[in-house]
């Protein structure tokens, strides 16, 4: 999208909306060529370099500062300076209004964004839904991660089980004009060994020809207690660059197998007393015979083309296959005795099975008519997933000891006998429309557009004794969401916005095969960003979303109604607040971020049968985050930084009769660079998580108001040395 108000662009606003590691862009030793921030339109096109556009899928490509949504963009150096484990631990960490579940704690991960979730399953990859994981959330490829926040149907697509809060694109690595060679090597506590290997390499006489191979390999004990993981991943990327046409071909594996790595407790909201206090992140709550492996291996063919009078069609196809197996059970909060006492019940050996096939089309172009500019898209989405899910029957719960000292009772074997299960197929496609008029020369833009939405899904029995499967139900709808988006760009430093965003999730399905409309949340924010010249910058934004609740099945059964009709409502609203500064000539750079956050139950069908009216459970009111980085000026190849998160209170149920209590965990971290040769650095990086090692309650929240609790992780060390040459 071209405008026509020239755009100085501040380092602290370029890094604030791309989510680049403030290092990045001081590194007076890597070029910029090296890190790999661009959006999926800006990679198709191979330029490689820093931009200050970000590609919204039906909003097109937009300025980052002055786009009418709120995207921010975590780059590679930024996760590289970090040295996650996982994608959602790294965007938690960051920003005010995400709150990851899982992560390094749980072997099943996502984040709540405006307190609503996202599970990684519902993550797109270079553009097409559905095709980063199922379950785990692997680091090896990213080369960025994408956060797009609110209702996101409009813009980028409906995900088959929806995505209400936000939407998160995770674009893979690519070949750079400048070769790459690294090799790393890293420790994280207790004793966990990673050795990992990237290579990017251009070929031809123009560089048209890429290819990019990276991977890790970690094995080895986490800092919890009886917790280890064995975690493979590699990635292979081959892309093709001409004048006009642009070519990618990706494929990506990831494994991550664990023993004691999936401790929850469950169904908090039915305590009649507070939870007991979070034992210490090194105990481990589950024996170390429960073990479960994810794995997921993703091919995908993307492409684009540049077509007369500033048009260019791009597209993609890709199928990933997913597979969570092992055994898992349940910590229900009323197994927990108010002295800490607890059993383990529904332990179940379990293998899941989703096949993802996504595919897109879009077509986008630019034109004037007389002084009015046009920026319109035309898309067309596809989406299926299918599930196969089967689990062998229940054992009887069994005895874990007390929660600050565990002890396991020995349990008898599992029947690997799968019960009759309900296996699922949904099919999602959407066609979708949208135009962006510039008036005044582009000072006021006006997004006007709408994705009409198919819906069809299948639910199928399995015969536990056959095998054979038949149709339970069968159903579609269809839905049209509008979109709108508003935007005030007086000068290059301030922003004025607003908008208007839908998101859809798939309908019960009742015994008839008949599939009632989408459920429909809509988010209504309004925002303002400011460059105050070269040292501060500040955005602002206020925001509601609403969505849709359904009917338990409880509730079904008590009043005669279907379960998964809808019934009432959720409603989030919220204020953020963040704040970026560059000082002492960019060598000290703090970062602020506040979110306040308000979720409230109305008329909503309760998990125990219920109308109820309260509180979102397991729902921070407060979240705040600062982060500092210093470089020395007495050494200059030194980097030290620190960040510090803090959580506050929510709600074991929606009366808000019993607490979880706020929290805050502190991070350090240095790196520094030795130049061996000109060509040939050795980087040294350390770090330390929850330097108090504070222990806590990480809230999860289930369907309906239930609220459930994961233990978080303890201090934890870790130190990486890479060799780049």
């Amino acid at each position: 999208m071209q405008y026509s108000i020239p755009v100085k662009l501040s380092a602290i606003y370029t890094a604030l909306f791309f989510g680049v590691s403030f290092s990045a862009l001081a590194e007076t030793n890597q070029s910029l060529d090296e890190i790999n921030v661009v959006t999926e339109l800006e990679k198709f096109k191979a330029t490689n370099k820093l931009k200050s556009e970000v590609n919204l899928s039906l909003l097109g490509e937009q300025l980052a500062f002055t786009s009418p949504i709120t995207v921010v963009n975590y780059d590679e150096q930024a996760l590289a300076d970090n040295q996650p484990r996982n994608i959602v631990d790294a965007i938690a960490k960051t920003d005010a209004s995400v709150m990851n579940f899982g992560g390094e704690t749980n072997t099943l991960q996502g984040v709540y964004v405006r307190s609503l979730q996202l599970d990684a399953r519902q993550f797109s990859l270079n553009g097409l839904a559905g095709l980063y994981s199922t379950y785990n959330s692997p680091t090896a490829a990213v080369s960025s991660a994408q956060l797009i926040k609110g209702a996101s149907t409009a813009t980028v697509g409906m995900d088959p089980e929806g995505s209400s809060g936000a939407s998160i694109n995770i674009e893979t690595k690519r070949a750079t004009d400048k070769d790459i060679n690294r090799l790393g090597f890293a420790w994280f506590s207790d004793s966990r060994l990673q050795e990992s290997f990237d290579f990017g390499r251009r070929f031809g006489t123009n560089k048209e020809w890429g290819i990019r191979i990276n991977g890790l390999y970690r094995d080895g004990d986490t800092a919890r207690d009886h917790y280890d993981e064995r975690n493979k991943e590699f990635a292979i990327s081959a892309d093709y660059r001409g004048e006009k046409l642009r070519v990618a071909l990706d494929y990506l594996y990831a494994k991550r197998a664990t023993h004691g790595g999936r401790a929850r407790v469950q169904d908090i909201q039915n305590l009649t007393y507070a939870l007991p206090a979070a034992p210490n992140g090194e105990i481990n709550l589950i024996p170390a015979w429960s073990w479960q492996t994810t794995r997921d291996q993703t091919i995908m063919l993307t492409a684009s083309y540049d077509l007369p009078y500033e048009m260019t069609l791009s597209g993609g196809i890709g199928h990933m296959t997913s597979n969570y197996y092992g055994n898992f059970g349940q910590i229900l909060a009323t197994n927990i005795q108010p002295n800490g006492d607890y059993k383990i019940s529904q332990m179940r050996a379990m293998d899941f099975i989703t096949r993802t096939t996504s595919g897109n089309l879009k077509l986008q172009g630019h034109h004037f008519t007389g002084t009015l500019s046009h920026n319109w898209n035309v898309a067309f989405d596809a989406v299926l997933r299918e599930r196969d899910f089967d689990q062998s029957p229940v054992l009887k719960p069994f005895s874990g000891g007390n929660l600050y000292a565990p002890h396991f009772a020995q349990v008898d074997n599992f029947k690997p006998l799968a019960q009759g299960n309900t296996d699922q197929k949904l099919k999602s496609y959407s066609l979708a429309l949208a135009d962006t008029l510039g008036l005044f020369d582009d000072q006021i833009r006006l997004t006007l557009g709408g994705r009409l939405q198919w819906i069809k899904q299948t639910n199928y029995q399995t015969n536990a004794t056959t095998g054979e499967k038949s149709v339970k139900t069968d159903g579609k709808a269809h839905r049209f969401s509008p979109m709108l988006t508003l935007a005030w760009v007086p000068n290059s430093n301030f922003v004025l916005y607003g908008n208007y965003l839908e998101d859809l999730e798939p309908g019960y399905v009742d015994e008839d095969g008949t599939m009632a409309d989408p459920r429909v949340s809509r988010q209504i924010e309004l925002g303002a960003r400011k460059n105050w010249s070269e040292t501060f910058t500040t955005t602002l934004s206020l925001y509601q979303i609403t969505r849709p609740g359904i009917i338990s099945a409880k509730f079904a059964t008590k009043y005669h109604r279907t379960s998964g009709e809808e019934q009432g409502k959720e409603r989030n609203r919220g204020i953020e607040f963040n704040l970026y500064a560059n000082l002492l000539e960019g060598r000290l750079r703090p970062s602020f971020g506040i979110t306040y956050n308000k979720g409230d139950l109305i008329d909503f069908s309760s998990y125990a049968g219920e109308i109820i009216n309260g509180a979102q459970v397991a729902s921070p009111r407060i979240i705040a985050k600062a982060a500092v980085e210093w470089e020395p000026s007495f050494a200059p190849n030194l980097l030290l930084s620190s960040a510090v998160q803090y959580y506050g209170k929510s709600y074991q149920n929606y009366a808000k009769t019993y607490e979880f209590p706020s929290y805050t965990t502190v991070d350090l971290g240095a790196k520094y660079r030795f130049q061996i040769r000109q060509n040939q650095d050795l980087i040294l990086r350390v770090g330390i998580e929850n330097l108090f090692n504070k222990h806590y309650w990480q809230v999860q929240r289930g369907k309906y108001d239930r609220s459930f609790a994961l233990m978080g992780m303890p201090r934890t060390y870790w130190a990486k040395i890479e060799y780049a040459f």
